[in-house]
């Protein structure tokens, strides 16, 4: 049951509305002063409030300015029988829901009542669902326990105080560049504002522009009406930009020109429109060898280069291969009522052996498909696909079956860290510092190599 509160000094008027909003359903509390308006409200929680603007002890907009102080998001409707319009517009300044003069119609302010009390409804939910996102998607919920991966949750902690600064995101594809722009987004102030994403290789660049910065009506033939780009429906939020490398040149010119100015034109527009929109870029391109080979701009490089996240494959961070696994196999059996209980020793060895070229998105389809199809109690060997088998042939080939491990035991990270160093100085040196051609010889792409050499704190 709803409950309202009248603070009115006029009886006729408390005792009326309080029985037609109880013939209504509705729990009703009634106060003939400010005061004791504001005992009723110190001691019982209310969903609306309606508030006389003149009281005999004090002035209604004071009341409003105390209740909003104490409470933000309660609803109050103003009422008054001396309405001037500069009362109106400093009480909807305040936080008013609205402002009815007196007399007025039961059926009118009936309605009022019932669209607030929806509105309040609604905002409720929105707020809900904001703060659900905002857990789900905390840097903490990104999975793994690699050194490499914990590097990405403490950049996502600090990227994400800033909230105005541009944000790039690079990676191969599927290490969760979208999942980690949400991170970014729901934990940085602006995670009250819309979070508006766009694929830029989906859409062709005569569609891009006007899908962006939107488009007045008659500004080519099928614009039968207006309507807001995307940069306008983040106003406030975040814009992710996906896939920024495959954007065409000219497009990129037009994106710096927005990023530097903070403004723009509708397509067929004259109004100057200004916008408050954190750019969060992504891609898997080398967007510095890009920039080298003119296939995109170094401005627009060093303006989205702001603050930078390099997402590393799976291959390199294989001690998150099954934590991520058990993730998808705990989500999945919630969604598919399946009771798959985990994976087997030998088929889990074969899943850490494999190079995943399609990370953390291979992976996730992989296990649902074994969970559909198969519905396994635990996970063996014949239920992994083809591929991944072949991990163990790979193994022989390069001689890794081999090796074996002394009484002692190793430092198996120190131990990668020496191999790689070591491969990674041959490879440069056969190909004369030429890192494309040293990144194909230990099948490697520009973006891992370049990590690792960072990483290492190896030049070249």
């Amino acid at each position: 049951m709803k409950t309202i509160l009248i603070i009115d000094d006029q009886k006729l008027i408390r005792d009326s509305l309080r029985l037609a909003l109880k013939g209504e359903g509705y729990e009703v509390f009634v106060a003939k002063t400010g005061k004791e308006g504001l005992d009723v409200l110190e001691k019982e929680s209310t969903d609306l409030i309606l508030l006389d603007l003149k009281l005999p002890d004090s002035n209604g907009i004071d009341i409003l300015k105390r209740i909003k102080t104490t409470d933000p998001d309660s609803i109050v409707i103003m009422m008054t029988g001396y309405g001037t319009v500069e009362n109106a517009v400093t009480a909807m300044k305040l936080g008013a829901f609205d402002y009815i003069n007196k007399p007025f119609e039961y059926k009118h302010i009936s309605t009022i009542i019932k669209l607030a009390l929806e509105t309040q409804k609604l905002q409720k939910e929105v707020n809900d669902l904001r703060e659900k996102a905002k857990s789900f998607y905390e840097a903490d919920k990104i999975i793994g326990k690699s050194e490499e991966i914990q590097a990405v949750r403490d950049i996502i902690a600090k990227v994400s105080r800033g909230g105005s600064s541009t944000v790039l995101i690079e990676g191969e594809s599927g290490t969760g560049k979208e999942l980690v722009a949400k991170a970014v987004h729901f934990n940085s102030p602006r995670s009250s504002g819309p979070f508006v994403e766009v694929n830029c290789s989906a859409i062709p660049y005569s569609l891009l522009e006007s899908e962006l910065f939107g488009y007045e009506q008659g500004a080519f033939t099928d614009a039968k009406r207006s309507r807001k780009g995307l940069f306008e429906q983040a106003d406030g939020g975040t814009l992710f930009l996906d896939e920024i490398g495959d954007m065409d040149l000219v497009m990129q010119s037009k994106l710096l020109n927005v990023l530097q100015e903070k403004k723009f034109r509708r397509l067929g527009g004259h109004r100057t429109i200004q916008v408050d929109t954190r750019i969060i870029a992504a891609t898997n391109h080398d967007l510095r060898d890009y920039v080298r080979r003119n296939k995109f701009r170094e401005d627009l490089y060093y303006r989205l280069n702001v603050l930078s996240i390099y997402l590393p494959p799976l291959r390199e961070r294989k001690e998150d291969i099954l934590p991520i696994a058990e993730y998808f196999i705990e989500t999945l059996n919630r969604r598919y009522r399946k009771k798959v209980r985990g994976i087997d020793e030998e088929a889990a060895s074969a899943m850490v052996s494999y190079a995943w070229p399609g990370n953390v998105r291979e992976l996730g389809n992989t296990i649902e498909r074994i969970m559909i199809v198969d519905s396994p109690e635990v996970i063996t060997l014949k239920n992994l696909p083809r591929e991944i088998l072949e991990g163990s042939v790979t193994e022989r080939r390069l001689g890794i079956d081999e090796v074996g491990l002394p009484d002692s035991g190793v430092d198996i990270k120190e131990l990668t860290r020496v191999m790689q160093t070591k491969l990674i100085k041959q490879a440069l040196f056969r190909a004369k510092g030429n890192r494309t051609e040293a990144a194909r010889l230990l099948s490697l792409d520009r973006f891992s190599l370049r990590y690792l050499m960072n990483k290492y704190k190896l030049t070249g």
